[in-house]
């Protein structure tokens, strides 16, 4: 009797499943394991000073001035046209750190980090993911310093700061990606958009960020916020994030402040959403080009 010959089959890898990678990185952090290489130890140093409230500007500037980019970069924020409106150059560490404060200091100190680090030789489509992400978070803060300040429902410096970091769960997302991840599948976007407000509170608690700010991040998915409560920074955050790609593009403005109800909880209509872009691009943008070094 003449046995069979074994069927041979080709198959195709087996990708990962998006939500089982993503739900992965975030049982990780919740442990308080946060992976990002390359993080400059000067930041870490900053980070332990800005620990204590009652740290002296002295103090933070001597540490902060042991990095010339770093100092450069906060040099370069104490001296936008937003945070200093009189135009009177700040060329001293310690006038830099009191202008900005514990928090801007920290952010900056951060997003230095952030762009600073190394990921090897590798997919160079990831670095440019992350140069856009990194735009994008520099343009959002912008405009979410802009709407605080002008609408006055929210600390502009603190709008500041979650503006900045309120795509860092996709920026950690897309370096701990595991190997195989298709990062344009339908699947993997939509987890990644369901997923990186969690793990972006994971990731600003452990930096020790103010509440204020990790929960703005956190609920920035959120499309009808508390209506019990007094519009604030989350719906500054979220209005912030949907003017992005209206700044070059008002076509659409319209059916997006329709759409979104933290536009009328901050009382914002299309003129004044076209007045304040108008009005504030030429900051906008000298602000986006101080945060991006």
């Amino acid at each position: 009797m003449a046995t069979a010959e074994p069927q041979l089959h080709s198959q195709a890898p087996r990708l990962p499943d998006p939500l089982a990678a993503i739900e992965h990185l975030n049982a990780e952090l919740q442990s308080g394991n946060v992976r990002l290489p390359s993080f400059p130890d000067i930041v870490a140093r900053i980070q332990r000073v800005l620990e204590d409230p009652r740290a002296a500007p002295a103090q933070i500037a001597r540490v902060a001035g042991a990095d010339a980019a770093l100092a450069a970069r906060i040099l370069s924020l104490a001296n936008s046209a937003f945070l200093n409106p009189s135009g009177k150059d700040i060329t001293d560490m310690q006038q830099a750190v009191t202008r900005l404060g514990h928090q801007l200091v920290r952010c900056t100190a951060v997003s230095f980090a952030l762009q600073q680090m190394k990921f090897g030789d590798g997919d160079g489509r990831l670095r440019r993911q992350l140069r856009d992400m990194w735009r994008i978070g520099t343009l959002v803060a912008s405009i979410a310093y802009v709407l605080a300040r002008e609408t006055r429902a929210a600390n502009p410096d603190e709008a500041l700061v979650a503006g900045l970091m309120h795509n860092v769960g996709q920026l950690y997302i897309a370096v701990n990606a595991i190997d195989g991840a298709d990062r344009t599948d339908d699947a993997w976007v939509g987890a990644v958009h369901d997923w990186h407000p969690r793990l972006a509170r994971a990731i600003l608690l452990q930096w020790k960020l103010p509440v204020s700010i990790v929960e703005a991040v956190a609920h920035q998915n959120v499309a009808d916020p508390d209506t019990d409560t007094p519009a604030g920074l989350t719906d500054v955050l979220i209005t912030a994030t949907a003017l992005v790609p209206l700044v070059f593009y008002r076509a659409n403005l319209s059916d997006t402040i329709t759409s979104l109800p933290s536009f009328h909880r901050l009382k914002l209509a299309v003129e004044d959403c076209q007045r304040l872009l108008t009005a504030s691009a030429q900051q906008i943008r000298a602000l986006q080009t101080a945060l991006a070094g």
